[in-house]
């Protein structure tokens, strides 16, 4: 029971910690390019008619909420996914920590992709919805269009991180999984030895 609640607070925490994450790419995308959210992300994520997006009057309010909306669901499905292989850690002493380390991963792993893929500049897009990244057909009269391009290509850095940093992340817990079981098991031969809750 107690492993449960951990559990809950553990997605709870990942779909803030994926939110915030989301702020943030956003806001150094739209540092990119503004015409990526004017012409495209604030109309894919339904905040085109927002005072904020239409007026520009506060257009980096407007880039908050865009990250939160397509952050927040990645976070769920992350926080799901990983604390259900974290459970099978023994103790619920190891389950946070490790939960928590592996969701650190692949936080890292998506912002290094995202890295990679703004200056590699992959010409693609990734999902449907809210979560595509680049629009079927590029907006007319762009005044940038490398610098809309570099936008997309950062948006699908993080989208294609999350997947390859959650594979990762269930590797990780795999592992420690292992170790510690391992270590519980010379702890019944040998008492003196660190508890598992150290590693």
């Amino acid at each position: 029971m107690r492993k449960f609640g951990i559990y809950l607070l553990f997605v709870a925490v990942a779909i803030v910690i994926a939110s915030l994450y989301g702020v943030a790419n956003h806001q150094v995308t739209f540092s990119v390019s503004q015409e990526y959210y004017t012409r495209f992300k604030f109309i894919q994520t339904n905040l085109a008619d927002t005072l904020a997006a239409q007026h520009m009057t506060q257009p980096r309010s407007a880039v908050v909420i865009a990250g939160v909306k397509t952050s927040w669901l990645i976070g769920l499905c992350i926080g799901v996914i990983l604390g259900l292989v974290a459970l099978i850690l023994p103790t619920a002493d190891t389950f946070l920590p490790s939960a928590f380390q592996s969701l650190g991963l692949t936080i890292l792993v998506s912002l290094l992709v995202a890295v990679g893929a703004y200056y590699a500049g992959p010409n693609a897009h990734i999902g449907s919805g809210i979560y595509a990244t680049i629009p079927a057909h590029l907006p007319d009269n762009l005044t940038n269009r490398p610098a809309f391009l570099h936008a997309a290509w950062i948006q699908y850095g993080v989208h294609l991180g999350y997947i390859i940093g959650l594979v990762a992340g269930i590797i990780f817990l795999l592992i420690k999984n292992t170790r510690v079981r391992r270590r519980i098991s010379n702890l019944d031969s040998d008492p003196n030895l660190d508890s598992p809750a150290s590693l």
